[in-house]
């Protein structure tokens, strides 16, 4: 279905199967149905679930004509989840192995600054080192430009694997490249503190987990990726990094505020964004020329600001999107190599391959539309996705299905709300299983029991009736690394 040449609104709202009625979240699905320049009906995908910080509600992609609407996705883009196969079976993943893995996980990770250390490095009074998945001033700016691409190239790794990411990991097309100019799009901070860590960040919700192939729906989809029952896979949920955090909280004023230890600390980073914003946007003569735009939209911006995408700040503003994906796409193949280094200092027999890395938070240009996707990832006919479950429930591989474009092209990319839901209802109940549970904090080890998979069984069933993905391979968490 080509949805370019719609351009009326609607108030309709394509629900999936999502839990609703609550009332402030009506409200809120109300609001988002009458923005103006909304092309399509919003997707409620089964999923849903919505947090009153956030200024719209998870599992939910949106299609706008000729603006970007900032609050319709996350404060954070680039989030991502990924499945790495192994050549590992279950046997071999023993708590031993499990702590040699997630302990080689965190080799090479830089020092941990406060607030003030990292004063000084914004001001270029303290610099820090370039460890083994850091970046250069150099690497970085080829990074914002050519996204995985570049990133396979710092990090060794073939060209090949770029097919396993949607537009193969890149936004930018060669012309766009060569015009960009970086420091009008990121702020100081990007620079600064954005190119160190790279691969590594599992706190929150984020996690590492070793899971094991329980079942499988297509044997010719498991052929290719080298898949049996009974094989290992890593699992991950992170890879957004710091440069779409920088962007989404600089080019708009979001409910999601800084992240921030404790309440003096968060106050403390408050006022230091509010005067880098300051610098940024405003202390230029760009900024001096644009001061009533930028004003406007990043410091006092409507609910649901629509900004026109053909404007002089809208093409800024994607600039800077596109920016912030192609990091995040980078900062996938850095997760792939972290996980490979740390498989092949176990045992340098191990064999990792990439089966898939999508991104669930994200705003592109498609059929002549910009799509807004919430907690939802991109997903056509034949492309490869994932739905995941919690850390003592089942996940699935999937692939997507002719009926995916009739709702832009989405999907959900995982299903904790719904199971919490149908536990919260004892529609679930405890079964064989455990997962060992790791953290950098205590409890430092803890052992969680499975439970049936009647929740995301719920979510898989509602995309495959509309026939936008059907299962390909079922997963069963073994061990979740947190920290």
């Amino acid at each position: 279905m080509d949805i370019s040449n719609i351009s009326t609104k609607s108030p309709k709202i394509e629900d999936l199967g999502a839990k609703r009625g609550d009332l402030a979240l009506e409200e809120v699905l109300e609001k988002i149905a009458s923005i103006p320049s909304l092309a399509y009906p919003p997707v409620l995908f089964p999923d849903l679930n919505f947090k009153i910080k956030n200024e719209s509600p998870s599992s939910l992609a949106t299609a706008t004509k000729g603006t970007i609407v900032p609050n319709l996705t996350s404060p954070s883009l680039g989030c991502s989840m990924g499945v790495i196969a192994t050549n590992l079976e279950k046997k071999d993943t023993t708590p031993e192995f499990q702590k040699k893995f997630y302990k080689a996980m965190q080799d090479h990770l830089g020092e941990s600054y406060g607030i003030f250390e990292n004063i000084l490095v914004w001001f270029g009074l303290k610099k820090r080192p370039i460890l083994k998945y850091d970046l250069t001033l150099r690497e970085f700016d080829d990074i914002i430009r050519r996204g995985a691409a570049a990133a396979a190239d710092r990090f060794n790794l073939p060209g090949e694997i770029l097919n396993n990411l949607e537009f193969r990991g890149s936004l930018f097309s060669e012309e766009e490249q060569r015009a960009l100019n970086i420091k009008k799009i990121l702020p100081r901070s990007s620079f600064t503190n954005g190119r160190h860590d790279l691969g590594y960040g599992f706190k929150g919700n984020h996690f590492l987990e070793i899971q094991v192939v329980e079942e499988i729906f297509d044997e010719e989809f498991a052929e290719k990726f080298g898949l049996k029952k009974g094989n290992v896979v890593i699992m991950y949920h992170g890879g957004g990094g710091l440069i779409p955090y920088h962007v989404g909280r600089y080019f708009a004023n979001r409910g999601k505020k800084l992240m921030g230890a404790g309440f003096l600390a968060s106050r403390i980073k408050l006022v230091l964004h509010f005067f880098g914003k300051i610098f940024f946007h405003l202390l230029s003569a760009d900024g001096i020329r644009n001061f009533k735009t930028r004003y406007k939209y990043y410091f006092r911006p409507d609910a649901y600001q629509e900004i026109p995408i053909d404007s002089e700040e809208g093409r800024r503003l994607f600039q800077a999107t596109k920016a912030s994906l192609n990091y995040s796409y980078a900062f996938n193949i850095a997760i792939y190599r972290r996980v490979k280094d740390a498989l092949e200092k176990i045992n340098p027999k191990i064999k990792a391959r990439l089966v898939t890395a999508k991104i669930h938070n994200s705003i592109h240009q498609e059929k002549g539309l910009v799509v807004h996707r919430h907690t939802v990832t991109r997903i056509s006919p034949k492309e490869t996705s994932l739905i995941s479950g919690f850390n003592n429930t089942a996940s699935f591989l999937i692939l997507g299905q002719d009926g995916s474009d009739k709702y832009l092209n989405s999907t959900d990319h995982g299903s904790g709300a719904v199971i919490k839901k149908f536990k919260e209802n004892n529609a679930s109940s405890v079964k064989d299983g455990k997962t060992i549970i790791h953290r950098t904090k205590e409890p430092f080890r803890e052992e969680v029991s499975h439970i049936t998979d009647e929740g995301i069984e719920y979510v898989i069933e509602r995309l495959e009736e509309k026939n936008i993905a059907r299962r390909a391979v079922k997963l069963r968490p073994i061990a979740s690394f947190k920290g």
